[in-house]
């Protein structure tokens, strides 16, 4: 790992330990000013790898326009929910469309991965059912649906990220993977503490934790 990578590590996880603990402060300016120089920091980094490493002319500036409704989904995510949502799931299609190209130009065939449609079929269903049940029972029902289809997308490109970990061993395929699983992880996460339970800190600080780590891994994927 490269000095500069070293030191933008430490100095986000710096940041994101902050903001685990500014997320539950109760002061709203301190969150957002926090969290968006966290999610201004993955995005950067990505933009100035894309740059340096000339990758305005390859697959790369697929991931990266993922990444840059990811950043927007974060923001707006601070002052309305649905339009956070909608960047995201957007930002979700992008990767799973990037993840595909990006099987196919390491010598992977999809049905070699397929098998992912399984567990994400095992992944919705439940997820569905808990819905159904009115487990979430914080959930109001104008929200079932888009918060399912948010779900569906997010689950779309984590549960190939998961299967192409299986099939790809270099650095980059390793980091980004990894990086899209914790993202996927992330939002089970905040299903729960926006819908079940809200007043745990715990669950709230375990999805911005696998959140912004799995953004930082993506990001660095950028460097290979």
């Amino acid at each position: 790992m490269k000095l500069p990578m070293i030191i933008f590590v430490i100095v986000y996880m710096a940041v994101l330990v902050s903001y685990l603990f500014s997320e539950t402060s109760g002061n709203f300016k301190r969150r957002a000013v926090n969290k968006i120089i966290l999610a201004s920091m993955f995005l950067l980094y990505s933009i100035f790898e894309t740059i340096h490493l000339g990758l305005f002319n390859t697959i790369q500036i697929i991931c990266l326009i993922g990444v840059i409704f990811a950043y927007i989904g974060d923001v707006w995510l601070l002052w309305n929910f649905t339009k956070g949502g909608t960047a995201f799931s957007i930002g979700n299609l992008v990767l799973f469309g990037y993840l595909i190209v990006h099987l196919t130009q390491n010598g992977v065939s999809y049905l070699s991965v397929s098998w992912h449609l399984i567990l994400l079929a095992i992944l919705l269903g439940c997820f569905i059912f808990l819905v159904q049940k009115g487990w979430y029972d914080k959930m109001p029902d104008k929200m079932k649906m888009p918060f399912t289809g948010y779900i569906l997308s997010v689950s779309l490109h984590g549960t190939l990220a998961f299967a192409l970990l299986t099939q790809l061993h270099d650095v980059k395929s390793v980091l980004l993977c990894s990086g899209l699983v914790l993202f996927m992880i992330s939002d089970y996460f905040i299903s729960l503490h926006k819908f079940k339970y809200k007043e745990s800190k715990l669950i709230l600080r375990c999805n911005s934790f696998s959140y912004f780590t799995g953004l930082m891994l993506v990001a660095l994927s950028f460097s290979f």
